[in-house]
C-alpha cells in the first residue's frame, strides 16, 4: 500500500573453526592467536596483493542490546530501546563520523518500534509502528541540537529528491489503512511540517512509489475500477492517467501484481507473464515471461533490467524491448560498479558465495574477487569497502575490493564482530558483540 523504510542489515557468513589455542591462555590472548591465524590464512589465499594491514584508527560508539543503531549522511544515530523504560525516557544520541564524536543526546518523545528513519534540510525524521495501544507518529528531531520540531499523527514515507519534501500517509486515527477514501498522502515543509500539497486518496486506492538513488519521485494510485494515475511528487501534478490498465476489483481487496522498475510500470497478465507500461505516458511497452510469484524485477543492473529468482538465478532483459539478453542460473545480489557488474556466485550454497565480476552486456564472467560482503556503494576510483565475518571466531576483515583488476587489499582485521557492518562517511562501521558499534576509519 505505502512505501517502507528500510535499515539494511550485513550479511554474515561460517567459516570452519581455527585450531584451538594451547590449553590456558586468555581470551584475549585466544582472540589475538586466532586474528593471526585467520590474517595469515587471508595473505596466503589473496598472494602479495594483500600485505598485513596497517592499524587503522579505531573507535566506539556505545549502544546496548535493543537499540537501533542507523547511519545519516555523515552522521551516526543511537535509539535506545524501549523494552523495560517508563514511557517518554527514550533518547536519541548523535555522533559525527568519522571520527565517532558525540555530538549531542537529547530526549526522544516516543514509545514502541521504530518504523523508518530519513533526514531533510537539518531535520531528523523518526516514524513508529502502530500497535494495539498507539498510533503510528512521525517526529522531526534537528540534526544540530536533537531538539523536537515538530510531530504528527502520520506515518512517514520519504523525502523527495528537488524540494525536500517530507511524505506523510495520513489518517484519520493515525492508524495507516487504506480504502476509506479518507487517508490522503501529504507533502510538508521539512523544518515546519507545513502542507505544501496534499492528496487525498479515493475509496479503494492502492499506493506503490517509484524511487530514484533511493528517493520516492512518482506515486502510482491503482484503482478499484482499473485506472491507474500516476502523480510527480515535488508538486504532486497528474503527468499520466490510463483506464483498464488492471482487472476491477471490490475495493478492500488488494490491487494485483503491479512493480515499478526504472520507468517502467509491469502489471501481472496472468502467472508468468507481465506488461510493461511506460510511467510518463502509461503507453504500453512490451510483454514478457516473468513469474511475480518467484522472481522479482530491479534496476540494479544498470541501464539493464535484472530478474531476480527466489530460488536462486539472475536472467537480463532488455529495458526497450523485454528480450532476456543473457541467463546465470546460479547468480545472485548484482550490483553496477561502473562498467562491470558484481553479483555472488551461490551454485554451492543457496544465498552465499563468492563475488563474481561480469561484463553488464554479456554476462561473461571476468573474474572472481572471493567470499567478501561489499558495503555501501563504490568510490570514485572505482573500489569497493568489503568485510569477511567469521562466526565462528567473531573475527572480520575488512578490504578494498577492486571489480577493475580484479584484487582484494585487506586493510584491517578486528575482534568480536557480528555484523550490521556498513561504509558510511570514510568510515567502516559494526557491530560488535556487546552491541556497541566500533567504528574504523579509512584512510
Amino acid at each position: 500500500m505505502t512505501g517502507t523504510g528500510v535499515i539494511e542489515l550485513g550479511e554474515v557468513r561460517h567459516e570452519p573453526p581455527e585450531p584451538t589455542p594451547e590449553p590456558g591462555w586468555s581470551p584475549a590472548a585466544r582472540r589475538w592467536f586466532a586474528a593471526l591465524v585467520g590474517l595469515a590464512t587471508l595473505g596466503v589465499t589473496l598472494g602479495a596483493a594483500a600485505p598485513l594491514p596497517h592499524p587503522l584508527a579505531e573507535a566506539t560508539i556505545p549502544a546496548a542490546l535493543g537499540d537501533l543503531a542507523f547511519g545519516e549522511g555523515d552522521t551516526y544515530y543511537v535509539i535506545d530501546g524501549s523494552h523495560g523504560r517508563p514511557a517518554g525516557t527514550r533518547t536519541i544520541a548523535a555522533y559525527a563520523l568519522p571520527d565517532a564524536r558525540l555530538r549531542w543526546r537529547a530526549p526522544l518523545p516516543i514509545t514502541g518500534a521504530v518504523r523508518g528513519v530519513g533526514a531533510a534540510e537539518g531535520q531528523m525524521l523518526v516514524s513508529t509502528h502502530p500497535n494495539l495501544l498507539e498510533s503510528v507518529e512521525t517526529i522531526a528531531v534537528g540534526e544540530d541540537t536533537g531538539r523536537v520540531m515538530w510531530r504528527r499523527r502520520a506515518q512517514f514515507e520519504g523525502v523527495t529528491p528537488e524540494r525536500g519534501n517530507v511524505l506523510l500517509w495520513t489518517a484519520p486515527n493515525g492508524v495507516p489503512a487504506a480504502g476509506t477514501g479518507r487517508e490522503a498522502l501529504e507533502a510538508v515543509e521539512p523544518g515546519t511540517a507545513a502542507v505544501r500539497w496534499s492528496y487525498r486518496v479515493p475509496v479503494g486506492g492502492w499506493l506503490a512509489y517509484r524511487y530514484h538513488n533511493q528517493r520516492p519521485v512518482r506515486v502510482v494510485t491503482l484503482l478499484p475500477s482499473g485506472r491507474v494515475e500516476v502523480r510527480e511528487l515535488e508538486h504532486g501534478h497528474l503527468i499520466a492517467a490510463a483506464d483498464g490498465l488492471l482487472p476491477p476489483r471490490r475495493p478492500a481487496e488488494p490491487s494485483r501484481y503491479v512493480q515499478l522498475a526504472g520507468d517502467l510500470l509491469l502489471v501481472r497478465q496472468d502467472r508468468k507473464v507481465v506488461t510493461a507500461y511506460g510511467l510518463g505516458r502509461l503507453e504500453r511497452r512490451w510483454s514478457a515471461e516473468v513469474d511475480p510469484s518467484t522472481e522479482f524485477v530491479s534496476t540494479d543492473c544498470g541501464a539493464t533490467l535484472c530478474v531476480l529468482s527466489r530460488l536462486g538465478g539472475l536472467r537480463v532483459l532488455d529495458p526497450a524491448t523485454g528480450q532476456t539478453r543473457w541467463l546465470k542460473p546460479g547468480w545472485s545480489n548484482p550490483r553496477r560498479v561502473g562498467d562491470r557488474l558484481v553479483v555472488n556466485q551461490t551454485d554451492r550454497r543457496p544465498g552465499r558465495g563468492p563475488l563474481v565480476v561480469a561484463d553488464p552486456a554479456t554476462g561473461r564472467q571476468l573474474g572472481v574477487l572471493g567470499e567478501w560482503l561489499p558495503l555501501g556503494p563504490a568510490r570514485p576510483d572505482g573500489r569497493l569497502p568489503g568485510v569477511r565475518i567469521d562466526l565462528s571466531t567473531l573475527r572480520a576483515w575488512f578490504a578494498w575490493l577492486d571489480p577493475v583488476t580484479l584484487s582484494v587489499r585487506v586493510i584491517q582485521a578486528a575482534a568480536d564482530i557480528i555484523g550490521d557492518c556498513e561504509a558510511r562517511a570514510d568510515a567502516i562501521l559494526c557491530r560488535r558483540l556487546d552491541a556497541s558499534v566500533g567504528v574504523w576509519r579509512l584512510t
